[in-house]
C-alpha cells in the first residue's frame, strides 16, 4: 500500500502526485496544512524529522525527499516507465531533476515574498510572527523574516527572480531538441519542472516565458491537458489555495520585470 503525506499546494508534493499519475498507481493518503504546522506534530516528525512533505509510507518503509521519492516509484512500479532508457537522456533526466532540486529553495523565498507575505498581511501580526517562530533553522527563519518585512525588494527575492528566469530560459533551450525535457516522451523531468513552472504561473510571473520563451509557453499548455494535470495539481486547488495565492498579478510582474532588466 502507498501511503502520501502531502500538502495541497506544495510543488514538491505536486512533484510526487504527477508521478504518481502517470504511472496510474493506487494510493491514499493524508494531508497536512503547512501554515498551521501540521509538519511539526511529533509523530510527523518521527516519519520526516525535516518537516516538510512529502513523505511516503511503502508497506512499512518511509521515503522522504520528493526527488528520491519519484525515483523510488519509477524503479519500484516499472511497468510505465518514467525515466528515458537511452544513457544521455537518462542523464539529462537526472540532471533537470537536480536542477529543479536547486531551485527550490528560491521558488520557497518567490511564494513567500509575492503570495504568502500578502496572505499573512492580511492576517493578525500574531499570525505571521507565529509562523516565521516555527522554522526551526535559524538561518532560515532569518530569512524568512527578511523576506516578510519586504517582499520582493529583499535581496533574497531579487535573486530568487533572477534565478527562475535562468531556468526558465534553460528550459526554452532543451526544447529547441525535443517537446519534453529529456528525449520524446513525458519523463521524471517533466514531472519535475512543471509544478515549479505551474507556481511561477500561478504567481503571476507567466511574463518569464509569455512573449520571450514560446517553447515553455506550448510545453506548459501541453503539460495542462495531460489527465495528471487535473488529478495532481487543479482536484487540490481548494478554497483555501485561491486565498493564499491571491495575488494582484500584474503588479507582481511589473515589479519582477523591473528587477530582470
Amino acid at each position: 500500500m502507498l501511503y502520501l503525506y502531502h500538502g495541497t499546494t506544495s510543488v514538491c508534493a505536486i512533484k510526487v502526485r504527477l508521478t504518481l499519475a502517470e504511472k496510474a498507481l493506487p494510493w491514499e493518503g493524508e494531508i497536512l496544512a503547512l501554515q498551521r504546522g501540521d509538519q511539526y506534530r511529533p509523530e510527523y516528525l518521527k516519519l520526516n524529522p525535516n518537516a516538510v512533505v512529502p513523505t511516503l509510507v511503502h508497506d512499512g518503509k518511509v521515503v522522504i525527499e520528493s526527488t528520491l521519492i519519484m525515483e523510488y516509484l519509477d524503479e519500484t512500479f516499472p511497468e510505465v516507465a518514467l525515466m528515458p532508457r537511452d544513457p544521455y537522456a537518462r542523464a539529462q533526466a537526472r540532471l533537470w531533476l537536480k536542477r529543479v532540486d536547486e531551485l527550490h529553495v528560491h521558488t520557497g523565498t518567490l511564494t513567500t515574498a509575492v503570495a504568502f507575505r500578502r496572505y499573512f498581511m492580511r492576517q493578525t501580526p500574531d499570525g505571521r510572527d507565529a509562523y516565521v517562530a516555527r522554522k526551526l533553522d535559524p538561518v532560515k527563519r532569518e530569512r524568512l523574516a527578511r523576506i516578510m518585512d519586504d517582499g520582493l525588494g529583499a535581496p533574497d527575492a531579487a535573486d530568487a527572480a533572477r534565478r527562475h528566469d535562468a531556468f526558465i530560459g534553460a528550459m526554452e533551450a532543451a526544447l529547441a531538441h525535443s517537446g519534453h525535457l529529456a528525449g520524446d516522451a513525458f519523463t521524471l523531468a517533466d514531472a519535475a519542472a512543471l509544478p515549479y513552472v505551474n507556481r511561477c504561473n500561478v504567481l503571476g510571473l507567466a511574463g518569464l516565458w509569455e512573449t520571450r520563451r514560446p517553447r515553455v509557453a506550448d510545453w506548459l499548455r501541453r503539460m495542462q491537458r495531460r489527465p495528471s494535470f487535473a488529478s495532481a495539481i487543479t482536484a487540490w486547488w481548494d478554497d483555501d489555495a485561491r486565498q493564499r495565492f491571491d495575488v494582484p498579478r500584474d503588479e507582481v510582474w511589473a515589479e519582477c520585470a523591473q528587477i530582470l532588466r
